[in-house]
């Protein structure tokens, strides 16, 4: 009996319904908006210290988070936006050296030797010359820190 009613049901054409999305669409362009507003290729923000000129580069690589050295064209050193000291052409750096201890001493409180963290940012001016550069790297590499990053003003 039920099979005679379905077949004896005349099925009616469907019309095609319109579905409208212009609300739909107009808050996606409005993430859209919000996200690209928000998006930055690095979390990294370093705030240079005065008469501090950058190098240019082209690389792509951005830096992380870590202890920031920078080294203005006076050859004043600075850990963090702190002045520490003066870098001088050959040895190392006592100041520096004083200063990353004390840093790397709180850090490692708490962490085992797998987790201490051995990156840090360097930032020199680009005239500084060769061997006050190889002195602040050679005394950041006594105080643990044996991972470099050069941070350098991108060309984008």
């Amino acid at each position: 009996m039920k099979r005679m009613f379905f077949n004896n049901y005349k099925r009616e054409k469907k019309e095609q319904m319109d579905l409208d999305i212009t609300s739909l669409l107009d808050v996606l362009v409005i993430l859209l908006v919000f996200l690209l507003k928000s998006y930055n290729a690095s979390e990294l923000k370093i705030n240079l210290v005065k008469d501090l000129v950058v190098p240019k580069s082209e690389a792509r690589i951005l830096g992380n988070h870590a202890i920031i050295v920078q080294v203005d064209k006076d050859k004043k050193i600075y850990v963090n936006k702190e002045e520490v000291g003066f870098a001088y052409g050959a040895g190392q750096n006592n100041a520096l050296l004083a200063k990353l201890n004390e840093m790397r001493a709180d850090i490692d409180k708490d962490l085992t030797e797998s987790k201490k963290d051995k990156k840090i940012n360097l930032v020199f001016d680009e005239k500084l010359p060769y061997n006050v550069m190889k002195t602040v790297m050679h005394t950041s590499a006594m105080a643990g820190y044996t991972e470099f990053k050069f941070i350098v003003q991108g060309n984008y």
